[in-house]
């Protein structure tokens, strides 16, 4: 059994593996110069994840390292100006490299 310690720049150390340091950042969708999406983590284990499609929807909740280049986010609140939506399930993300992150099919980068 393995044991996680949730401290970004702590677990790598200890680990010796080669994901970032801290994710702390915002990544964008295609990029951060005009993003369609966006992803801010921040140092206190939260989230905030903004998009324009359907309407614009912002999604806030805390994510948790689960394996050496996977985090997990939790949604706790959903906004959006058109239709109430449904909490989804804990999703997945993949660390890619110290500047690109990766749900589902989707790439972000820092």
């Amino acid at each position: 059994m393995t044991y996680y310690l949730v401290y970004c720049g702590l677990l790598t150390q200890l680990l010796g593996k080669s994901y970032p340091d801290s994710i702390e950042g915002k990544y964008c969708q295609p990029d951060c110069d005009k993003p369609v999406s966006y992803l801010l983590f921040n140092s206190d284990s939260s989230f905030s994840l903004h998009t324009m499609l359907y309407g614009g929807i912002s999604r806030y909740g805390n994510w948790e390292f689960i394996e050496e280049n996977k985090i997990q986010i939790r949604t706790t609140k959903i906004t959006s100006p058109n239709n109430p939506y449904q909490m989804p399930p804990p999703q997945i993300i993949t660390i890619l490299s110290n500047q690109e992150l990766k749900i589902g099919n989707t790439l972000y980068i820092k």
